[in-house]
């Protein structure tokens, strides 16, 4: 095209570049993808996981304090509304913010992960408070076990479960891998089933994989032409970052 220092293959590649795979559970893989179609790419949004709320749990005691590690288990709380000024411990800004937004009156965040998390716990309780973690059925990590360890009444309810969906399904619902230019990953689950995606694709992929966290990023570090880059922070907004500045 005169006028213009772009060949068509240079179009092609630079589409490829700009297209990333959200694999990001509903529906917050809908506000990822909002935030990267704001900033210029073409967000592909095809989920690997889907979460469905488990039945509610009768309470004999209240807790002293709540613990939430994700925003789903926020969304499938089965608390009432007594319970909503009950001090909540939030393992990250967007989690503590959908506390706050169902209600909750006491919110703090651990801006991190889950050791952060338990680092706020133990610098801002005493050991033998009653602590309550909502979570999901698979839970990350044993956050629960580290707090007996320390001498916290704490307990795990599951208030959620996230089921894989089917790789034939995912791929069906995906372009060709080779036209995808990154992938989001949020999540150590979801990365193990994007790997299984990777490793059964017709179509090799040979971009980016944006990780949140260590965890996240460990399906991926022993594969060929695979760059995978985590980010600085295990955060959302890390991501983006990491995402603009590649």
């Amino acid at each position: 095209m005169e006028g213009s220092d772009q060949s068509p293959t240079g179009l092609r590649d630079s589409a490829i570049r700009s297209s990333l795979w959200v694999s990001r559970t509903s529906p917050d893989n809908e506000g990822t993808a909002n935030a990267l179609r704001m900033a210029g790419y073409n967000a592909v949004v095809v989920p690997v996981l889907n979460v469905q709320g488990l039945p509610a749990k009768a309470l004999v005691d209240q807790p002293g304090a709540i613990v939430f590690t994700s925003m789903n288990g926020v969304r499938h709380h089965f608390l009432s509304q007594e319970s909503l000024g009950i001090p909540v411990f939030a393992v990250g800004d967007r989690t503590a913010q959908s506390a706050v937004e169902a209600g909750f009156t006491q919110v703090v965040s651990a801006a991190g992960n889950v050791s952060d998390l338990e680092r706020l716990i133990v610098e801002s309780l005493p050991p033998g408070s009653r602590l309550l973690h909502l979570s999901a059925r698979r839970a990350a990590g044993d956050l629960v076990g580290n707090l007996h360890r320390r001498g916290y009444l704490a307990m795990r309810i599951a208030v959620y479960e996230t089921r894989e969906i089917a790789i034939a399904q995912i791929l069906a619902s995906l372009p060709a891998l080779n036209r995808i230019g990154g992938i989001l990953i949020h999540s150590p689950r979801a990365g193990c089933v994007v790997r299984r995606c990777l490793d059964q694709s017709a179509n090799p992929f040979d971009g980016v994989v944006y990780c949140i966290s260590e965890a996240a990023a460990a399906p991926f570090v022993e594969m060929e032409r695979i760059n995978v880059r985590i980010a600085a922070r295990p955060d959302e907004a890390s991501m983006l970052a990491l995402i603009a500045t590649t």
